[in-house]
């Protein structure tokens, strides 16, 4: 394999473990089991577990990053609604574990980790910005994301002790939406 290849193997393998087993289980020497290399090769590619942890992450912003743009491209067209723009962030957060990941870089005090996530955010705001939207978008991204990050960290045990659906928070969501978007 090559370095890329090996690197990317690894990714995969961490990525797998984070929604399989949490982010306490994406280790270098669980990764290197899973890959079939050496603890001392994944230090070579990563550097540390913190450098495992951002290129994680990084993975995911990507992946996040592309699922809430095209619904919102959607949703400029007329083809979705902001209830969809609201699940597929909610979605991609929650499948990816996104949650979690953010916990456990911050709680490890891990920060530059998170550069990959706050460059996917950045990068949402400025597509806003720049197809000339009037509205506060940005103010909505940064409701809608920390809504969606502490959905997929704690959103079932929340909404139960609330006595709400978990879906209630979504429909918030929908309304922050609606509310800047004067759509009422």
């Amino acid at each position: 394999m090559s370095p890329e290849q090996s690197r990317a193997a690894a990714v995969a393998a961490a990525r797998q473990l984070l929604r399989d087993e949490g982010v306490a289980a994406v280790t270098l020497k669980s990764v290197a089991a899973k890959v079939g290399r050496t603890h001392a090769n994944l230090l070579h590619h990563f550097g540390s577990v913190a450098g495992l942890h951002r290129a994680l992450a990084e993975d995911i912003a990507h992946t996040v990053s592309a699922s809430i743009t095209d619904a919102i491209g959607k949703r400029r067209r007329g083809e979705a609604s902001a209830r969809d723009v609201v699940d597929a962030m909610f979605d991609a957060f929650d499948a990816e574990r996104v949650g979690e990941l953010i916990g456990w870089i911050a709680l490890t005090r891990q920060r530059e980790a998170l550069e990959p996530v706050i460059e996917t955010i950045r990068t949402i705001v400025e597509d806003f910005r720049s197809a000339g939207d009037p509205r506060p978008m940005d103010r909505v991204t940064l409701g809608l994301v920390l809504m969606a990050i502490g959905d997929s960290l704690a959103g079932e045990e929340v909404a139960g002790a609330s006595g709400l659906g978990r879906e209630a928070v979504r429909e918030d969501a929908v309304g922050l939406i609606k509310g800047i978007a004067g759509e009422g």
